[in-house]
């Protein structure tokens, strides 16, 4: 299967191993900062550090676990509580807006050109889309492993993923 995602997208497949270990520092600088953030969201009272954006998720603020209703995020949640919620929304989505504004792709004029596998349940999903400009990007998923770009566009972007566990 490999060997049919390198010959769908070679160029993708070439840039991957260079941009991977990019969004991965992304990922570890997000989830340091995470603390920082919430608490600079607090001080100034907005759910949005917009000078920090990089560093959350692209398609919901600080309480997006409130405004979507995940489980454990409290909307009536103040002081220290609120924070804590703030700093678990951006380790839980560390780096979304860099992987999709900075290292990701429009997906206007988009196309799956090519589906093996699961893709929800992820169970070994390969998927290849062939982007507006002709350019083709590769993605994986299986369990918690992503490699790749998100085969879903979240807010109208093609993500990059790079999680090896």
């Amino acid at each position: 299967m490999f060997w049919k995602i390198i010959r769908l997208a070679p160029l993708s497949c070439a840039a991957y191993p260079l941009l991977a270990p990019i969004a991965m520092l992304a990922t570890l600088l997000a989830w340091v900062l995470s603390p920082l953030i919430a608490g600079i969201s607090m001080v100034t009272g907005s759910n949005q550090v917009l000078w920090l954006r990089w560093f959350y998720t692209h398609d919901a603020s600080l309480d997006g676990g409130i405004e979507q209703a995940h489980d454990g995020y409290d909307p009536n949640a103040k002081g220290l509580k609120l924070w804590w919620q703030r700093v678990c929304w951006v380790c839980r989505n560390p780096a979304s807006s860099f992987d999709a504004y900075v290292l990701g792709y429009p997906a206007d004029g988009s196309k799956v050109i090519f589906e093996s596998g699961v893709s929800y349940p992820p169970v070994r999903y390969w998927a290849v889309i062939e982007l507006k400009s002709g350019r083709r990007i590769f993605g994986y998923r299986h369990k918690g492993i992503w490699w790749g770009w998100k085969h879903e566009p979240i807010e109208g972007l093609y993500q990059i993923k790079a999680k090896p566990f």
